[in-house]
């Protein structure tokens, strides 16, 4: 009991471990499918560039270009660093043709903070040096201190002589915070610096987190804060889900001077999976950090990359002999299905021709079996002709008589009724009988309505199918008590195979030119082919 209780648990804990890990596998498929694309988005960057770059080309104050240009700087701050540089110079050199002290020191500072971020310290010492605090202009306090700060914060990170430049960086950190808004980023991101100096890592996780929740997603504040939550977490998936989530958002933003896909190169180059790492490195990394223009970067990249790319070459390495194995045996495999083949293409053979003989002789049972299968069906089809011929013959044969007996002894009666008068020499009386007989059109109907339930009675869906050969909105509908009209009484002689013009006007007592009309006026209005549509009426069940 006590085993299957551990084994579960195992099972269990496998599954938790298991089920932790794929999010962070998607946010890897996330980043690799940012990165087959990151020429789209570097695009989408330059277009929105381009728009500032042609704003330079018309006509602007001084004024205006500085603050362009300014904007341009801001935009290339993390793409490139020669651009941003350009900028910024051409800034230096209005604000000293405009006698501007303000703009002057602000180009100033925002230069010295770009050389601190691409390692060109000295260039930012040599901008900043001869600025005394009492002499900076109004306003860009802020922008000193934040300059200082990121200049003595790189030099603690990559100087040996760091307690010095600790001690300046806290200064200029605690001189900045009361230009800084609560609950805005930058607040967040020195509070989570100062934490971090501190070592109070769960402090600085915090204010990193919160720092997360006021920027966009997918900017480069974005990216920056989630950098900076990796670093704080114990959790090695962890770590490298947010370093994930950093790349990616660096890729978007099209930035080249970037930390986050580096140091994610190096924590799946740690847990083995080299190729992803090498691809990081060499297809990204490297060529965005030279790209860039900075110092440090490429430096960095440098010091690990010869391991990684020794790695590289001996996982190379161990896929070609794996290769060279399996393709020894994929060759053992060809010569044994080669002899495989030979003998089944012996059997092939043999069974080719048997089963050639049994499909020639299906083929000719089937041909007898159809030669008596259509023979059945036509048998089935006039035996169906037949019984519906005699259907139809016994329903009218049985009409014929009842009327051929009745009109015999309406005719008997009155020839007798008429003897009787004649004999009596009432001429004059039978006469005026003759004349108060009702009228032929009475007959005419009475017929009518004989031959309009006999053939109903034969036919009951005779209209419902006779109107679906016709157009949409052309159907024949019988009025008042008729169960047929006109036309339909032509085409229901039709159907009984009456086709002739001149029997059918014989029949209904019309005239042949009206029947011809009826046929026409009705084929019009075929739904299908006019030409075919007697043989639909036909075919009628």
């Amino acid at each position: 009991m006590t085993r299957k209780l551990l084994t579960i648990a195992l099972l269990l804990g496998l599954s938790t471990i298991l089920s932790a890990k794929e999010p962070t596998q998607q946010l890897l498929r996330e980043l690799d499918a940012a990165l087959e694309n990151a020429s789209t988005y570097e695009g989408y960057f330059l277009q929105r560039t381009d728009v500032l770059r042609q704003m330079l080309q018309g006509k602007n104050t001084p004024e205006q270009e500085y603050e362009i240009r300014k904007k341009l700087a801001s935009e290339f701050g993390a793409y490139s660093l020669d651009s941003t540089v350009v900028q910024l110079t051409r800034n230096r050199q209005i604000a000293r043709q405009l006698g501007d002290a303000y703009r002057q020191a602000e180009t100033d500072f925002l230069l010295a903070r770009e050389y601190a971020l691409a390692g060109y310290h000295s260039d930012a010492l040599d901008l900043l040096s001869p600025y005394r605090l009492e002499e900076i202009p109004a306003g860009l306090e802020y922008l000193f201190y934040d300059s200082s700060n990121y200049l003595y914060g790189e030099l603690t990170a990559y100087s040996s002589n760091n307690a010095q430049y600790w001690q300046k960086r806290d200064m200029y950190r605690i001189s900045l915070m009361p230009y800084l808004e609560e609950g805005t980023y930058e607040w967040y991101d020195q509070h989570r610096a100062q934490a971090e100096s501190d070592r109070e890592r769960g402090k600085a996780l915090e204010y990193a987190l919160k720092a997360l929740e006021v920027t966009e997603p997918n900017s480069r504040q974005y990216a920056r804060a989630a950098f900076f939550v990796s670093t704080y977490q114990e959790d090695p998936d962890e770590e490298i889900a947010w370093l994930a989530r950093s790349a990616i958002a660096d890729v978007l933003c099209a930035n080249k001077d970037y930390a986050s896909l580096n140091d994610l190169a190096e924590r799946l180059f740690q847990r083995g999976d080299i190729e992803r790492a090498f691809k990081y490195v060499a297809d990204h990394g490297m060529p965005d950090a030279l790209f860039f223009g900075g110092k440090l970067r490429p430096w960095q990249i440098a010091q690990f990359f010869p391991s990684l790319e020794q790695a590289y070459a001996a996982e190379a390495a161990r896929n070609n002999r794996r290769m060279r194995g399996l393709m020894a045996v994929a060759g053992l495999l060809l010569l044994a299905l080669a002899a495989l083949l030979y003998y089944l293409s012996r059997r092939q053979r043999v069974l080719v021709r048997t089963r050639k003989a049994l499909e020639e002789e299906k083929a000719r049972v089937e041909r007898r079996n159809q030669t008596l299968q259509d023979v059945n069906e036509r048998l089935q089809a006039l035996n169906g002709e037949l019984h519906e011929s005699n259907k139809v013959r016994q329903e009218y044969i049985a009409l014929f008589l009842q009327s051929l007996s009745e009109n015999i002894s309406t005719t008997r009666q009155y020839k007798n009724h008429v003897l009787k008068y004649i004999r009596r020499g009432n001429d004059k009386y039978l006469i005026e009988e003759i004349e108060a007989l009702p009228p032929i059109e009475e007959d005419i109907r009475e017929f009518n309505e004989m031959f309009d339930k006999t053939f109903i009675n034969l036919y009951p869906d005779f209209v419902e199918e006779f109107n679906a050969l016709l157009s949409d909105g052309e159907q024949v509908v019988p009025k008042g008590d008729d169960i047929l009209t006109p036309e339909l009484r032509v085409f229901a002689l039709i159907k009984l195979g009456i086709t002739e013009s001149s029997r059918i006007a014989s029949l209904l007592h019309y005239s042949a030119n009206t029947v011809y009309n009826y046929r026409a006026k009705i084929k019009n209005k075929a739904r299908g082919d006019r030409e075919l549509f007697e043989e639909a009426v036909q075919a009628i069940e």
